[in-house]
């Protein structure tokens, strides 16, 4: 039975259409499909550290290596970003092609993606995205993130955040949030999402992987 979660801080910012969300160690970035920027903002205050431009911005947004990745265009591709300078440093094609890539988490395990089209969630290599594992999933995820022993996965229609334990590769838990959820990242204590309805991003705890 889902478990209905409070936000524990809720950010308003200036966007038309929240996207991807990604955490970098100290600033979370979130991505803008009308305005097409990339923007990253400190979480303890809210205030705009930098700003990228991005054309055809889609939907997640990741950290690897250094670089920040988001998902662009009609055919979903991954565009490789120099965070320091905002110049493209390649894109990659998307690994199932004419599929609709939603989610997108790049993680000591490799990197996972989700498709609007798909209850299922792949987890592929970093280097050349070649498939490891697929894990299915109840819902089509339209943001992704992990923990060090959870996969969780935005239920945009359903309002919900979906836990799966990566050891038994089963849905563990469902948390009813506010609003609708996109992107995802986790802070290392808290899962944090991208609201699409509210244009806010907020964080929630969740018990037994979150630090009380």
């Amino acid at each position: 039975m889902p478990i209905s979660v409070g936000t524990v801080r809720d950010i308003p910012v200036r966007a038309l259409k929240l996207c991807g969300l990604t955490w970098s160690g100290d600033l979370l970035w979130f991505s803008e499909g009308v305005l097409n920027q990339i923007i990253a903002i400190d979480p303890a205050t809210g205030a705009v550290q930098h700003r990228i431009p991005c054309a055809a911005v889609r939907s997640d947004l990741t950290t690897m290596g250094g670089h920040l990745i988001q998902v662009v265009g009609d055919d979903r591709v991954l565009r490789v970003i120099d965070p320091a300078t905002g110049d493209t440093v390649t894109e990659l094609p998307n690994p199932r092609p004419g599929e609709a890539l939603s989610g997108l988490e790049a993680a000591q395990h490799g990197v996972w993606l989700g498709y609007e089209n798909r209850k299922s969630i792949d987890l592929r290599t970093t280097d050349g995205l070649k498939l490891v594992d697929t894990i299915p999933v109840h819902a089509p995820p339209a943001g992704v993130t992990v923990s060090d022993d959870y996969l969780a996965y935005a239920d945009y229609h359903g309002a919900m955040i979906n836990l799966v334990d990566l050891e038994t590769r089963r849905e563990v838990a469902s948390y009813n949030v506010a609003g609708n959820p996109t992107g995802l990242t986790w802070d290392g204590s808290r899962i944090w999402y991208c609201d699409h309805t509210t244009l806010q991003l907020r964080a929630i705890m969740v018990p037994g992987i979150s630090a009380q």
